[in-house]
Order: C-alpha cells, then sequence, then structure tokens
C-alpha cells in the first residue's frame, strides 16, 4: 500500500513538470488533436480512425517513455517489486511491466472501448469563467462521467473497464507476491486515481501557464514559442496553429 501511494504522487509530480507533447509532424505544418479541448469550443466529434490516430500518437508520445523510465528507476530505487530483483535485469522487467500496463491501458481506454461504446477519450475542460470549485469537481468526477459521440454525458465505461481489464492482465507479468485479487483491486484504486490527478492536471494546467506567461521577458516568450508542449495546452495563444488545426478538421470532417 505504501508503495502504491508513492507511486501515485511521484507519477503526479512527474506530470507537473513533464507536460506531454504529442503532435503529428505533417511536412511543413505541425497539425494538432487538442488532449483537453473546452467544452465551450466548436469541437468535431471522433470517428473510429480518429480514435486510433489518437492511440498511436499517445502510445509513441515522449512523455510515455519518459515517464515510464522515471518510474522504472524510482521503483528500483525503493524496491516496489523486490520479485523483480535488482541489477540491469531488474530495471528491465519494472520498465516492460510499466510500458505495457502504458500501452495496454491507451489501446483500450483511447481505442477500442470508447469505439465500442462510442464514448470520446479526450477530457473536456470547463476553462475560466466557472468557480475553482465548479471545475475541480468537475474534473474529479470525469473517472465516472464522460462525453459521449453525441456529445451527452455517459458512465465512463470505457475508462473504468479499460483500467479493471489492464489491472487483471498484468497478473501474467508481475511478480508472484504480487498477484491475485487483493492485488489487483489495489492497482485499480491507484489507477482510477491517478486519472483524477490527471484530470485536475489538464483542468488548471492552462490558466497557470497563462499566469506564467504574463510576467515573462520578452526572450523567454520568443523562446516559449518554440516548445511544443505550450502549443498543445494554450493554442489561443498561436492563432495561427489553432487557424490551420481547425481547417484541417473541418476538411476532414466535409470529407467524411
Amino acid at each position: 500500500m505504501a508503495s502504491r501511494r508513492r507511486r501515485q504522487w511521484r507519477s503526479l509530480l512527474l506530470a507537473l513538470f513533464t507536460v506531454p507533447a504529442f503532435v503529428v509532424s505533417s511536412g511543413s505544418a505541425q497539425i494538432l488533436l487538442p488532449e483537453a479541448p473546452s467544452y465551450s469550443a466548436s469541437v468535431p466529434m471522433l470517428t473510429s480512425r480518429d480514435k486510433f490516430n489518437l492511440f498511436l500518437r499517445r502510445a509513441s508520445s515522449q512523455d510515455i517513455l519518459v515517464g515510464t523510465t522515471f518510474d522504472a528507476g524510482w521503483a528500483q530505487l525503493m524496491n516496489d517489486w523486490p520479485g523483480y530483483g535488482q541489477g540491469m535485469q531488474g530495471f528491465g522487467k519494472r520498465w516492460g511491466a510499466l510500458i505495457a500496463n502504458q500501452e495496454a491501458r491507451s489501446f483500450f481506454g483511447t481505442f477500442l472501448l470508447p469505439s465500442l461504446f462510442h464514448q470520446d477519450p479526450r477530457y473536456f475542460r470547463l476553462g475560466a469563467g466557472q468557480p475553482f470549485s465548479v471545475r475541480l469537481a468537475h474534473a474529479l468526477s470525469r473517472v465516472a462521467v464522460t462525453r459521449k459521440d453525441d456529445g451527452t454525458n455517459t458512465f465512463n465505461s470505457s475508462l473504468v473497464l479499460s483500467t479493471v481489464i489492464v489491472k487483471s492482465l498484468s497478473n501474467a507479468y508481475y511478480p508472484q507476491q504480487e498477484r491475485g485479487f487483493s492485488h489487483t483491486m489495489d492497482r485499480v484504486e491507484g489507477s482510477l486515481l491517478g486519472s483524477a490527478q490527471g484530470y485536475v492536471i489538464r483542468e488548471f494546467l492552462p490558466d497557470i501557464i497563462r499566469m506564467c506567461r504574463k510576467h515573462e521577458s520578452k526572450w523567454l516568450k520568443r523562446a516559449e514559442r518554440k516548445l511544443l508542449f505550450s502549443r498543445q495546452f494554450d493554442p489561443e495563444a498561436y492563432p495561427e496553429l489553432t487557424a490551420v488545426t481547425k481547417k484541417e478538421l473541418e476538411e476532414r470532417a466535409n470529407h467524411d
């Protein structure tokens, strides 16, 4: 239990300093499908193909590799999952188990189950203009509530079921002493708590970035425009990118 709590807080701290940045290079321009669009924005519905492409982007994103490597190193340092042993072999087993968890959860939770249940795997922000408590409650509630393809709310069966499936599958490669129903339910609980923490970050991080930007020097602002993460979490600050993104999505919707 204690090691699981340490991993949850470690993942939260890592997420605060390692901002996800996934983009698709398309020759000249880089087209971006926002990971956390606003409810107030007109966002096209995701097709099954879009959900599969989103899964591929998440699966190949740099923050997954960085976060997994960090978690594996920390787990080895704290001797989590002692059944894996130490040394490079132990690190490799921990890294393999963690990356398997990440990729399987992304496949089931981003593509397969959302396609079957007609749910949108993205997080939708309330954004500025709402009280802090309302936004916090909204972010935490997204573990149980999600948006359907038609825009209405429904139970987040994609997230809950994918979490149960992945944590059950992990019994096939976790150390013997980490297997069983009790350990599986502990992992499900920890994973859902981590999802809630991630939603809170997605809800408030754009506001934190904009707040920090107000006090930036000119040379820092110029340097920031070259960073992919600021384009993802605050696309309004880059109207030329937003225009290209909207145009691309509209053309694809008309084509479909």
